[in-house]
């Protein structure tokens, strides 16, 4: 097998882990009918980085021991962002970044 082959494989099979785990905070969410996904969630690209976000509602707090649990990760930082469209709509999201629990 050539290196190539070797690389092709690994990336085969990084695809398929990351699919996995999308998945996973996909049917995680879906499990919590009153959660939703504003964004697709983001998944840090860079192998020094240990490192995902999901975007959601303020509502998510509530749950998000359970889901550090369940995926054995740690919330280490909350956004919140509110935006204001004048004589429109306001609209508010919250962003969790999460790390490994080690």
């Amino acid at each position: 097998m050539s290196l190539y082959s070797e690389y092709l494989d690994k990336k085969s099979e990084l695809l398929s882990k990351d699919l996995d785990f999308q998945t996973a905070v996909r049917e995680w969410f879906d499990k919590h009918e009153n959660l939703e996904l504003l964004q697709p969630l983001n998944v840090e690209a860079s192998l020094t980085m240990d490192n995902f976000s999901i975007t959601t509602t303020e509502e998510f707090k509530k749950h998000l021991g359970d889901f550090e649990n369940e995926f054995e990760v740690k919330c280490h930082r909350i956004f919140h962002n509110e935006v204001i469209i004048p004589d429109e709509e306001f609209k508010e999201y919250w962003k969790f970044h999460f790390r490994e629990a080690k």
